[in-house]
């Protein structure tokens, strides 16, 4: 891919004002035209409304650039306020939300989108006319719009852990800045659950030498069919299924083109060959509960270390408190709302696109991905999309040889005091370092302690998970829920993206692995084979051999 210029290689609007920022860690290559119609939509309506519901002067904006997600911050209605007045009734919001976040997602929020979840994932799409198609697309838009207002909210949780962390960081003034962050770690999430769970499948296979062989033997997509032909691996698939009934509603970023697991389940048995390599010491289990050993300790230091200001120690427990549902809201959502919330999405859209496609509309089912939600009504009105589509897709192509500018326009200078959820976002995206001027060191953000080196194998995409191996160290663009089952596997991780309180930090974290995130140049100047030394404390990468 060439770098672009934001002159000539990557053109910017003429019109457009602000700050923008690619949002690479969720959104990292071109979106097709029906995930920008719905996705970037949804995330902009919602989190604004959300932020507006608790008086957040600012709300989210997404926009598409030459087929890429960019995002910004920008100023909110204040409906006769003055902004001075809206910042304290912000204040005053956060103080009543912020110590409530766990319960609010556990009793109230989540509750509130399981009943669409659960008819989106049973209904019987294949059985409804094409008005009644049409009708419960739009229908399952609102959902997936109401999810994404939950989503605006519990964002907040990140604003939470941000408190926490600079507090602790200023009292206890750790060498290891990712001792905070560890504090916040060992609580259960579903990405854990998941992990277990293909572990479970991991040793299942262990224990049969058939199972065995034929994993061995076999790439994923032919071992389905080997899988058949004995008693034995249709025993398996009947667990396989029952996993993905569970925790296949999920790709490996948010786009709406891309299939779940379900459809295409090469790429967990791709990871359970990978957990077949590992001996039974590796159980994901172990590490978790390292990793609730090691925040017992550093919250009993602190508070130690604290034991003689009882007025200190009593902000920290209150903090903490505050900051302790962090990993599990940010693991869970994810799961519900950006995982099975998205992929509900596809199932409409796909027996629409089978239709459009015998119809003449579109060429191909897929090809629906590239039309807008009124260009696919229009469709089944008898309009033809052909031509259209192909020029999209050529966009597409053309756009995904270029690396977008990371940033467009200057970032607001803000006056007085920070605001919190903006502190956690800059801990959640990350705010870059300055790059190393040794072209051996890539200068990142530390995410989870520890020093390893290891060959470089850098991962692009879940499908290239099949060349890492036990002790890689994984470079990636970025990581998302599915990416968790590799972390058994690598030795440590390297990421473009993120920072300390993203999902790659999180999860590198509860496994006890290093992780340097934001380095923003990873993926694009390390090459498999390299040897490389990963300092997660200090976010240092070191090119010791480039093979």
């Amino acid at each position: 891919m060439t770098s672009a210029n934001a002159s000539t290689d990557f053109p910017i609007p003429s019109d457009l004002e602000g700050f923008w920022q690619w949002d690479k860690m969720h959104c990292p290559r071109p979106q097709t035209t029906l995930t920008q119609d719905i996705f970037n939509s949804a995330i902009s309506t919602g989190f604004s409304a959300a932020m507006d519901e608790f008086a957040c002067p600012v709300g989210l904006l997404y926009k598409n650039i030459n087929t890429y997600a960019y995002f910004a911050l920008v100023p909110q209605e204040l409906g006769g306020e003055t902004i001075e007045q809206r910042v304290e009734r912000y204040k005053a919001t956060l103080g009543t939300i912020l110590p409530n976040m766990g319960t609010l997602w556990a009793d109230e929020w989540l509750p509130s989108i399981l009943p669409a979840l659960e008819s989106s994932m049973t209904r019987d799409y294949a059985a409804l006319t094409d008005q009644q198609l049409i009708s419960t697309l739009e229908q399952m838009y609102q959902d997936f719009l109401a999810r994404y207002v939950v989503h605006g909210k519990i964002n907040f949780a990140i604003a939470s852990a941000g408190l926490f962390v600079d507090f602790y960081n200023e009292q206890m003034n750790p060498e290891d800045q990712t001792e905070a962050y560890e504090a916040l770690q060992g609580f259960p999430t579903i990405s854990l659950a998941a992990g277990r769970a293909m572990w479970g499948l991991g040793r299942a296979v262990n224990r049969s030498t058939g199972l065995t062989q034929l994993f061995e033997r076999h790439q994923p997509d032919q071992l389905l069919i080997e899988l058949e032909t004995t008693v034995e691996g249709r025993n398996f698939l009947e667990a396989f299924k029952d996993y993905l009934d569970e925790y296949g509603w999920r790709s490996e970023a948010f786009e709406l083109a891309d299939p779940s697991w379900r459809e295409d389940p090469t790429m967990p048995l791709n990871a359970i060959q990978g957990y077949m390599r590992l001996d039974d010491g590796e159980n994901p289990e172990n590490k978790y509960q390292q990793a609730i050993k090691r925040r017992e300790e550093l919250l009993a230091k602190a508070r130690q270390a604290l034991s003689s200001q009882p007025e200190k120690l009593e902000q920290f427990n209150q903090l903490y408190l505050q900051a302790e549902p962090f990993a599990t809201i940010t693991e869970d959502h994810n799961f519900y709302i950006d995982q099975r919330g998205n992929t509900v999405m596809r199932l409409p859209i796909l027996e629409m696109g089978r239709r459009l496609a015998k119809s003449g509309s579109i060429a191909e089912k897929n090809d629906i991905f590239h039309l807008t939600c009124n260009e696919i009504r229009s469709g089944f009105s008898g309009t033809e999309h052909q031509t259209l589509v192909s020029e999209r897709k050529g966009e597409m192509e053309k756009w995904s040889k270029i690396v977008p500018v990371p940033v467009i326009g200057e970032p607001p200078h803000h006056e007085g005091e920070e605001d919190p959820l903006g502190a956690g976002f800059a801990k959640f995206f990350g705010v870059p370092p300055e790059p190393s001027r040794d072209p051996d060191i890539i200068q990142g953000l530390g995410a989870s302690p520890g020093t390893v080196q290891g060959t470089a194998k850098v991962v692009r995409t879940l499908n290239e998970a099949s060349k890492l191996e036990k002790g890689d160290i994984m470079v990636c663009e970025m990581t998302m829920p599915p990416w968790t089952p590799l972390f058994s596997i690598a030795g440590a991780v390297v990421a473009d993206t993120g920072g300390p309180l993203s999902h790659c930090a999180i999860v590198s974290r509860e496994y006890k692995m290093p992780c340097v995130v934001g380095t923003v140049v990873g993926t694009a100047v390390i090459s498999d084979g390299m040897t490389l030394t990963v300092d997660g404390a200090k976010g240092i990468v070191r090119i010791d051999s480039r093979g």
